[in-house]
């Protein structure tokens, strides 16, 4: 009789990990893991993420809107009208105060005339853009 309580709790200790597939590893979920690289056993993880970067100060952001333009140059609607410009000459960078400067920009438009253009930026990055002067004069009496 004691023999057959002996033997019922060792098949009872083996079959009950297997039957509730939690207990002593062996029966648990084999674990995956990652192939082994040619590196010589060293892994090397890449992760990419998608950022959105935006161009810092007037120069990053005329280069990134340059580089997107079909015809490679910067567009301001005047009067209507939509001019093409290519940058000239920066000039120096305006503190307006609360993290806030502006930057005018000479560029020269196709038709000849030098257009003065006005950037205002808030944290280094572009907030808004406007047509200061065409030709040295206030682009209302041109």
């Amino acid at each position: 009789m004691k023999i057959r309580i002996v033997i019922a709790a060792v098949v009872a200790s083996f079959i009950t990990p297997i039957a509730f597939g939690q207990m002593y590893g062996s029966y648990a979920k084999p674990q995956t893991q990652p192939p082994q690289s040619s590196t010589g056993g060293q892994q090397k993880t890449t992760t990419t993420t998608t950022k959105t970067t935006y161009p810092q100060g007037v120069k990053g952001y005329l280069d990134q809107q340059l580089a997107t333009s079909k015809d490679k140059k910067f567009h301001v609607s005047l009067n209507g009208k939509d001019v093409a410009l290519t940058p000239v000459k920066f000039h120096d960078e305006k503190k307006l105060g609360d993290n806030k400067s502006s930057e005018a920009v000479d560029m020269k438009g196709a038709d000849g005339k030098i257009y003065e253009i006005d950037f205002v930026l808030s944290g280094n990055q572009v907030t808004g853009a406007s047509v200061g002067k065409v030709n040295g004069k206030s682009p209302s009496s041109q």
